[in-house]
């Protein structure tokens, strides 16, 4: 079974092969990394930035590419050495 997110990933990039008219079979695409990986490389080629993105995420994700898992920036607070007291 395929994560919410990644069923969302593969609707979009379903619509957006339609409109370069490529027709996409999702079932196969879910059961077939042959023809996964073929799909993805030709619509990898796309002018579309977002469709591109919806790509490398889908291979990713098939373990296709290898990408570093991103991590968020946590800010940290620095102390300034500053006293900050009750007023009294």
């Amino acid at each position: 079974m395929l994560e919410a997110e990644t069923m969302a990933l593969l609707a979009r990039l379903k619509i957006y092969g339609k409109q370069m008219g490529v027709n996409i079979d999702l079932v196969q695409m879910s059961q077939d990394t042959e023809y996964a990986t073929l799909v993805l490389k030709e619509l990898s080629n796309s002018d579309n930035p977002e469709l591109v993105l919806i790509v490398i995420n889908l291979m990713n994700r098939f373990g296709m590419i290898k990408a570093p898992p991103v991590e968020e920036k946590v800010e940290e607070k620095v102390e300034t050495g500053r006293y900050v007291g009750a007023l009294r």
